[in-house]
């Protein structure tokens, strides 16, 4: 464990906002910053432009899954990046998740109907998760404990930048026929990504071998998913607990095999909730849950319940990460002693978001709505620096860089299982297409209560942390 080293080091060392954007550092910095920017404005304006995307090509059951199946190709790009650089080296791996992304953008514009445009975000899933979770792991080996704090920041920042141009950008196309122009749109990035990827990332070259890659495995997740998807397509309440369960048992074998395999996805220990790192990783699961669940049906209940334009939907949605990015800062700026005071506070924080968005989704008013999803903001980004540095702080040294990519691997795992459960909830709810309005606003307050029980289920996890936490500390006074 590294965590008395890393804090002394935190403590002796002069911290600098300077060291993480001058000389190499600067450089990679700038690399990171762009990766994860596409990664975060690619899903800013999908979300703005999905209701007029299904108002022109149709496809409402499939709503959903193209926000859950993005998850699930984004698990499999997150957890394929570790074993990729040890192939390809970074520079490769890094560049072809970029490479990947730039054609899941270009099959999505040129997409016919809804299936096609759902397969194509499969393919951004891939690529984007391999690049914002290689993305952790460099922050993981490329910076000593006492900068993580900072360039994590950066990488909130980044995401609040994407709230500002994501949802004007997407509704500038939120318009029949025009929508396609959105992906298109993004290309040009994506192109510049890849050249400075490839021209200023660490060069190392890979062993060549493929087999570390968990296929197996991240079949086994990727049908999980895609079983509790199912459900919307369905209306037999017997045949959806078949799927919901089916896709429990597939998501638990996984982690069972993980947990025996030679070379695991997560550290070891992952999913012990009794101990330090296993109720971290299931506090970043259940808070991915949330933030899946607040965002998947934001603008589409704000248009449909409230009558907000696109573009105001669009920037309403964009407030939790917004306010994601002030919390992250203000967070930075606190000592390490205090990570764990961070994460309790910011689960109080989305817990009260959440039960707010519950309870005004279908009555408003919008600015009450505002000032819901505004919490769960603060909420999230208060958690999120503490939960990574903890993370790569209590592994051991050779499973830093896992531990880095593993944080966008369980993010995204979460991230799709809360879309698809959210969609399982919708429609078991009543919500299809061409619902009434009445129907939608009973949909959506069930979602939306369901989620603030995920809120509840996640602040409960701080128990075995704290016990962990004081467990440590009696350890180290004996």
């Amino acid at each position: 464990m590294n965590t008395s080293g890393d804090s002394a080091q935190a403590e002796a060392e002069d911290v600098r906002w300077s060291d993480i954007f001058t000389g190499r550092r600067g450089t990679l910095t700038f690399v990171l910053g762009l990766g994860m920017g596409l990664f975060a404005i690619n899903q800013f304006v999908v979300a703005t432009i999905m209701p007029t995307v299904v108002r022109d090509i149709g496809g409402m059951d499939y709503y959903t899954w193209a926000f859950s199946l993005f998850a699930i190709g984004a698990i499999i790009g997150s957890a394929s990046a570790n074993p990729l650089r040890q192939a390809f080296g970074v520079r490769r791996a890094y560049a072809g998740a970029g490479l990947m992304l730039g054609i899941g953008l270009a099959g999505a514009a040129l997409a016919p109907d809804m299936p096609t445009l759902v397969a194509a975000r499969l393919i951004q899933g891939i690529g984007g998760g391999a690049v914002a979770s290689s993305g952790y792991g460099l922050i993981a080996i490329s910076y000593p404990p006492h900068l993580r704090s900072r360039v994590l920041s950066v990488v909130s920042t980044i995401w609040g930048t994407a709230t500002v141009f994501g949802p004007g950008f997407g509704a500038a196309f939120a318009e029949p026929g025009l929508w396609r122009g959105a992906f298109l749109g993004l290309l040009p990035l994506i192109l510049l990504f890849i050249v400075l990827a490839w021209r200023f990332v660490d060069g190392e070259r890979g062993d060549g071998r493929l087999s570390a890659i968990p296929y197996r495995r991240l079949a086994l997740l990727a049908f999980a998913v895609l079983l509790i998807s199912a459900t919307s397509l369905t209306e037999a309440v017997w045949l959806r607990a078949v799927l919901v369960t089916a896709s429990v048992v597939f998501a638990i074998l996984t982690f069972v095999i993980d947990a025996r395999a030679e070379q695991t996805m997560f550290p070891r220990g992952a999913t012990r909730l009794l101990t330090e790192l296993g109720a971290i990783y299931w506090i970043l699961f259940l808070g991915s849950i949330v933030l899946a669940i607040v965002n998947t049906y934001s603008t589409f209940y704000l248009q449909a319940l409230h009558d907000v334009p696109p573009l105001v939907a669009g920037y309403l949605f964009a407030i939790q990460s917004l306010m994601w990015t002030v919390s992250a800062l203000v967070v930075a700026m606190f000592p390490r002693s205090l990570e764990t005071g961070s994460i309790v506070v910011g689960l109080f924080f989305i817990l009260l978001g959440t039960a707010a968005i519950a309870l005004t989704v279908e009555s408003g008013p919008v600015f009450a709505i505002a000032i819901a999803i505004g919490l769960t903001g603060i909420g999230l980004g208060a958690i999120n620096n503490p939960v990574i540095q903890r993370i790569i702080a209590i592994v051991p040294e050779a499973e830093k860089h896992m531990a880095g990519t593993s944080v966008q691997t369980i993010r995204n795992i979460g991230i799709s299982f809360g879309a698809a459960f959210s969609g399982l909830v919708a429609a078991v709810a009543g919500l299809s297409e061409g619902a009434s309005r009445e129907t939608v606003g009973g949909a959506m307050q069930w979602v939306y209560g369901v989620n603030a029980g995920c809120a509840l289920l996640a602040l409960v996890m701080v128990i075995p942390l704290l016990l962990a936490r004081r467990a440590q500390r009696r350890q180290k006074a004996t």
